[in-house]
Parts: C-alpha cells; sequence; structure tokens
C-alpha cells in the first residue's frame, strides 16, 4: 500500500490512460475505478493519496465528493484534484477547508502530478514516523501528567528549564517543543529567540503551553510569533488531536505551499 496510488475519474478516455501510464511508469502502483460510491468504499483501505480526475460536474460528482471528503477527514488521506477551472471551485466549495491537498487546473504537466505525487508518498511516510516531543515545563508535577498523556503516543522527553532544554538540544533534535510561557531565570520567551538565532534549532516548531487564558496574555503569547498555543486546562484528547492536526499540516505545508 505504500506506493499505491487511488486514482478516480468521472469518465474514461485518453488522458485518464495518460496519467495512470505515467505514475506507473514512475515506479508507483495504480489502482483506478470509475466514480462509483460502492467502489470507492471498497477500496478506500488501498491508499493514503487518492487522485480525482473530475469530468463535467453533476450530482453523482458531488456525492463523490462528499464520500471523498469524510474519508479523508476520518483517515487522514492526502486528496489530489484535477479538471477544469468550474470543477475545481465547485469541489473546494463541496469539501471542508484543508481537505483538497492541491489542486491541478488543465491543462496541466502530468510530470509535475507525478512528481507530486512521489514527493506526497515521501510526506506519508514522514507522517506515519513515531514524532519526538521535547516538554520544557518548570511545573514537575505538570510534566509528570502531561508525559503520561503523550507516552505511548510520542517519544517523549521533558527538562524543566530553558537551560536543561538548550542542553538537550545540543544532543537531541525533537519534532516538536512545548514551552511553558512563564519560567523562572529563562523565561519561554527568551528560550524561544535563543534557539531561533541558530541555524541548528531554528527550524523546530515550538508551541508554548500555557495557563494564561486572558485575552491580554493570549496578545502577548502571540505577538512573538510561536508555532501555536494550547492551555494547559485543554482536556488530554483535545490537546493530543491539537498535537495531531499540528503535525498533519506541518508535514503537508510543502505540498500545500507549491500552488
Amino acid at each position: 500500500m505504500s506506493d499505491n496510488i487511488v486514482f478516480i475519474y468521472d469518465e474514461p478516455g485518453f488522458m485518464v490512460q495518460t496519467i495512470i501510464h505515467n505514475i506507473e511508469e514512475a515506479g508507483m502502483t495504480v489502482t483506478s475505478i470509475n466514480a462509483d460510491l460502492s467502489e470507492i468504499e471498497r477500496n478506500q483501505y488501498a491508499s493514503d493519496i487518492i487522485v480525482y480526475y473530475l469530468g463535467n460536474v453533476e450530482a453523482d460528482t458531488k456525492r463523490v465528493l462528499k464520500c471523498l471528503n469524510g474519508m479523508c477527514r476520518e483517515y487522514r488521506k492526502t486528496l489530489c484534484i484535477l479538471g477544469e477551472s468550474g470543477s475545481l471551485k465547485i469541489a473546494e466549495e463541496t469539501c471542508d477547508p484543508g481537505i483538497i491537498t492541491v489542486s491541478y487546473k488543465r491543462p496541466f504537466d502530468v510530470r509535475e502530478l507525478v512528481a507530486d505525487l512521489r514527493k506526497m508518498l515521501g510526506v506519508r511516510v514522514e507522517y506515519a514516523r513515531r514524532k519526538r516531543i521535547l516538554l520544557v515545563d518548570d511545573d514537575m508535577d505538570f510534566l509528570q501528567i502531561a508525559y503520561t498523556w503523550f507516552d505511548g503516543i510520542y517519544d517523549v522527553d521533558f527538562v524543566n528549564s530553558g537551560k536543561e532544554a538548550l542542553q538537550y538540544l545540543s544532543e537531541k533534535k525533537p519534532d516538536l517543543i512545548l514551552l511553558d510561557h512563564e519560567m523562572p531565570k529563562m523565561s519561554g520567551y527568551e528560550f524561544m529567540s535563543e534557539i531561533r538565532r541558530s541555524w541548528k534549532t531554528a527550524h523546530i516548531p515550538v508551541i508554548f503551553l500555557t495557563g494564561k487564558d486572558d485575552k491580554e496574555g493570549v496578545i502577548q503569547i502571540l505577538e512573538k510569533k510561536p508555532d501555536g498555543y494550547l492551555l494547559k486546562s485543554t482536556p488530554k484528547d483535545q490537546l493530543l488531536m491539537s498535537i495531531d492536526d499540528f503535525f498533519a499540516n506541518h508535514i503537508l505545508r510543502d505540498v500545500k505551499g507549491k500552488n
């Protein structure tokens, strides 16, 4: 399944066969199916990447888009849409924001599509890789609670000061830092400023995990331009979902940013 692409089409034809041929020539496997709901559901686990080549948009096409929308939202699949500008507009209006990873307006370069699909397969591998999180907080009780929440889902390390975090970063590179905003000696903002000055650590995303939930406090945090902020009072399931969503969006941003 790792190198497989599900290719859905409204109408068979020369262009459909050309695209499928080029994808297979690049070493990928294609599961091609007509835009039939039962066929789509039967093949929903065939790949994490779905390409939908829209023909003339009709009621059935919209039903297919709604089906793919739900499938991609639930299973975090990557959806690519091909078609005329009018068809693409309807697809964007039918699907939830962010569901469509990238759209290709006819006429498009098939070689570019194939290269992007190869890149997306690499992205999916990266998404499946278990992520490492560094928790930085001077509150040991909170660190222990947060550790139990994340452990088993992510590889988790924790330190209770900015100084210790800098030492940690000299040896390891986490995929995400969850950082307390208010700490003695070195505040969260001072720590973030420090690591962003070095090319070795500037790329590591930082999310403030803070107890400040007043409007003024939130504004102060956002002014410092972290990669996000979460409240310590956030329920466990919601917090884990927010982190999962962050990784999904962070990994796919290069693909989405190409258009």
